[in-house]
């Protein structure tokens, strides 16, 4: 987003690097009175570049994670946890399953 505050009328017409107070006074009054109207116009400019640019990219289909797992560990002191997990692939639910900790697996 392209900064416009303390820019232009917002100034008032001063250039300098910094504003005496007065002008700044005035530039702040101006900008609480326009912000809303200023932010809302650029917002919708880059919304509407974004979706020219994204219709034009090519879209890739999301496959949802095909198995769900319950997995039983064992933690320090004997102290077990369970987790709600999925995976895209058998493989890596076997790797996951390799692990020392793991007391049960249980598919949802």
């Amino acid at each position: 987003m392209k900064n416009t505050y303390n820019k232009g009328k917002y100034r008032n017409c001063e250039y300098a690097k910094h504003l005496r107070p007065f002008l700044k006074r005035v530039g702040n009054k101006k900008w609480r009175s326009d912000a809303n109207l200023v932010i809302t116009e650029q917002l919708s400019l880059e919304q509407k570049e974004r979706t020219d640019f994204v219709g034009k990219l090519r879209k890739r289909s999301t496959s949802s994670s095909a198995i769900k797992v319950k997995i039983t560990f064992e933690g320090y002191g004997a102290v077990t946890f369970s987790q709600y997990k999925k995976y895209k692939t058998e493989r890596a639910l076997n790797d996951a399953c390799k692990r020392n900790s793991v007391l049960r697996i249980v598919l949802k």
